[in-house]
């Protein structure tokens, strides 16, 4: 059982609530960053003590990861499907920034978070780790984020550690998982790209808030893991069970397409090809995922209520 205190942005979200109930249960006092009064209640009721700001307060920032043992950070300005992650870079790294001001030689941890599809796919088919070279795509921006924190760290003397979600973070009933449900009986089927064989990476939530409390105490300055446990499903697999489970079909689309309808972010998500190996993470951390494949977690896990819920409707 832990006593340190830690510093939470993003608390009032999916992973965020659920890092804070497991965080608690395992000893650790939290605070947690809250732009409102709904935030301030959502906070408290969960157990964590709300501090008001947001990413633009860096004063506040600053303030409160200089009391605590460690920030975790996983809060962005972006938010999905909304514009260009381009327009909120500025203000995620002045965060970090303002972070690694309260933290600066100490050697606590700082530990933000990015995701797996930075990294290129294999060209081979094969599985990828933190080393891989980074993502072509003039999208994948969010890397930038991620270099300049391991940066800060080297430069500030602060341990600074970078946890790379899965694009497929599920469980608790919730996350993107959730959406997509709600989304394929709305539209009559979620579409895949191009026949829907590119392979996607997964992990249980608890396992990947797992993952972080394990680097908070045993992760080095400049290390980055894959919160990755799951790596063989296809995306046509994991619609086929989100559009089956509201009873829509299938459905299968070009790039250009999806490109038209859904816009730039969105068609690139729906084809690309990622497989990010927690190894790492397992071999330096001794982290174990424990959690219901995600498959099987719609079907007849957490998912359940809310499949009845949106056929009810």
């Amino acid at each position: 059982m832990s006593s340190k205190t830690l510093f939470v942005t993003g608390g009032t979200g999916y992973i965020g609530g659920a890092l804070i109930e497991i965080a608690l249960a395992k000893g650790y006092k939290v605070k947690a960053l809250s732009r409102n009064e709904s935030g301030d209640a959502k906070l408290s009721a969960l157990g964590a003590t709300p501090v008001r700001g947001d990413l633009t307060t860096t004063d506040v920032l600053t303030r409160e990861a200089a009391s605590s043992d460690a920030v975790i950070n996983l809060a962005s300005a972006y938010v999905f499907g909304q514009g260009k992650y381009e327009d909120a870079l500025p203000i995620d790294n002045a965060a970090v920034d303002a972070f690694a001001e309260g933290l600066k030689g100490t050697n606590k941890a700082l530990i933000t978070t990015s995701g797996t599809l930075c990294a290129q796919a294999d060209p081979n088919g094969g599985e990828t780790d933190e080393d891989a070279p980074p993502e072509p795509s003039p999208l994948n921006v969010r890397i930038k984020a991620e270099q300049h924190a391991v940066a800060k760290g080297k430069e500030t003397g602060v341990r600074v550690i970078v946890v790379r979600m899965s694009p497929y973070t599920y469980g608790r009933g919730g996350s993107g998982i959730a959406r997509f449900l709600g989304m394929a009986k709305g539209m009559g089927g979620l579409p895949t790209v191009n026949g829907g064989k590119n392979r996607t990476t997964a992990v249980h939530v608890d396992d990947a808030i797992e993952l972080v409390l394990l680097a908070v105490e045993k992760g080095e300055g400049g290390d980055i893991f894959n919160a990755g446990s799951q790596t063989e499903v296809t995306m046509g697999e994991m619609f086929d069970t989100i559009n089956s489970s509201v009873g829509v079909p299938n459905k299968d689309i070009s790039y250009e397409e999806a490109l038209k309808a859904f816009g730039e972010n969105i068609a690139w998500f729906l084809q690309a090809e990622n497989r990010a190996s927690g190894g790492k993470a397992v071999k330096k951390l001794g982290w174990e995922p424990k959690g219901v494949k995600v498959l099987d977690d719609i079907k007849t896990g957490s998912y359940v209520e809310v499949i009845k819920a949106i056929n009810a409707k």
